[in-house]
């Protein structure tokens, strides 16, 4: 039996910075999905200058530097302060977990994600209460427009229900929310979250995050400690699909290039030549999102082509059909020193396949190197699981499933994955 790997509970930040096989690992904080492209070109300068030239676009949308020393670190906060990407302290750093909708302020919706992710990043940061959340404790704003977050997972979700309604709903529980006027919603998030800490505070904080509440004390406890009640509520908008992300784009009166970097890992010249691409040939700014992608908002379709015409020239993923996208793999080894494997060294001869066996949101194979999972919470297809001897082989679950198969070398691997696309899965 392989040992267990560590869990941290917490992710890297400026201010606690996460050792890695290639050196520190920090994140630039962003408030929001907006980011600038002088923001985004000094992102690219740090990661050379301070970094190894490494930047990661986490699936919570944000941007982490990799390769930072201890000789280097300073500076870094310093440069990441002067774009206004560092939190006030590392309190602040800690609570500031927020998903907002990509097209915050620029398709129509019930409300602008991003300036309500402003308004509660302020509460976050000036709420002494608040400061004992959990350091993975994340809220999510979905502002009702074009690019639906229903299929991102969050402690505390903000949704547009209706143009009069806000649903506030909370982790492990799909089907009800408490649903209030839009001036009453960032109240009602915040009640749960101190609702949280308040039940987290009796049970010796027992509780990572709110599912694992819900899971121990039922659906009812942290809304009823937190005063507000719960009605049935059906999620009735669609997950995002790789075709509304990648390549140029219209939505509503909204022009965009959705580029990204296999498995969110850019270097750091192709994201400063992405930043110079929204500076010339698009409004100035790229939005961050879950799914690993930038989009770089333009002014009409034909500076969108024009932008996914030269990020194809740089091997960019421009296309939802590109095979890379039906492979989630972690950083691995040596990267991450849990890891018990290399996961990226074969992606490539492995993607083809996958392709073939994805699911309804595009993935066909998950590799992780170990059993935290943490490219990928959800089910896969193919969860290839690594461990001492190889990798085992997981069907239709995530990591923390019962492997189907153990111990399956890498020639194995590709012998199981062919057989399952030649009939389909």
């Amino acid at each position: 039996m392989q040992p267990g790997p560590e869990i941290k509970g917490w992710c890297p930040g400026a201010f606690a910075p996460m050792p890695s096989g290639d050196g520190l690992l920090i994140r630039a904080k962003a408030i929001g999905s907006r980011l600038t492209a002088d923001q985004a070109r000094e992102i690219a300068r740090i990661a050379v200058d301070c970094g190894n030239g490494l930047i990661d676009l986490s699936q919570r949308a944000q941007l982490q530097l990799r390769g930072i020393s201890e000789a280097t670190i300073a500076e870094a906060l310093r440069r990441l302060e002067a774009i206004g990407m560092l939190a006030p302290n590392a309190d602040a750093e800690r609570v500031t977990n927020i998903i907002a909708s990509p097209l915050a302020g620029l398709a129509r919706s019930a409300f602008d994600a991003n300036m309500m992710a402003t308004r509660l990043a302020a509460e976050l940061q000036r709420d002494a209460t608040l400061r004992a959340l959990p350091p993975k404790f994340l809220f999510l704003i979905d502002d009702g427009g074009a690019l639906s977050l229903t299929d991102v997972e969050a402690d505390i979700c903000i949704e547009a229900a209706s143009t009069e309604e806000i649903a506030i709903r909370i982790a492990g529980v799909p089907d009800r929310a408490a649903l209030v006027a839009a001036n009453d919603s960032l109240d009602a998030a915040l009640r749960l979250a101190r609702a949280f800490v308040e039940l987290r505070d009796r049970h010796a904080n027992s509780f990572r995050r709110v599912d694992t509440l819900v899971e121990a004390l039922g659906a009812e406890a942290l809304p009823r400690t937190a005063g507000l009640a719960m009605r049935v509520y059906e999620e009735t908008r669609a997950p995002v699909r790789w075709a509304h992300i990648f390549g140029a784009q219209r939505r509503g009166a909204v022009f965009y290039a959705g580029v990204g970097a296999p498995f969110g890992r850019w270097r750091a010249d192709e994201f400063a030549v992405v930043a110079e691409y929204a500076r010339n040939e698009g409004t100035g700014e790229l939005r961050l999102t879950p799914w690993r992608a930038l989009l770089l908002v333009t002014q009409d379709e034909d500076a969108a082509q024009r932008i996914v015409a030269c990020a194809r020239k740089h091997d960019l993923i421009t296309s939802s059909d590109d095979q890379r996208l039906a492979v989630i793999a972690c950083p691995g080894a040596p990267e991450c020193p849990q890891a018990l494997a290399e996961t990226r060294a074969h992606v490539l001869e492995l993607a083809p396949l996958a392709q073939k066996i994805v699911g309804a949101d595009g993935v066909g194979l998950h590799l992780s190197g170990c059993a935290k999972g943490c490219a990928r919470q959800s089910a896969s297809p193919i969860t290839l699981l690594a461990c001492a001897e190889g990798f085992d082989l997981i069907e239709n679950a995530g990591t923390d499933a019962a492997p189907h198969l153990r111990s399956l070398t890498f020639e194995a691997v590709m012998r199981e994955l062919s057989a399952r696309a030649g009939r389909g899965q």
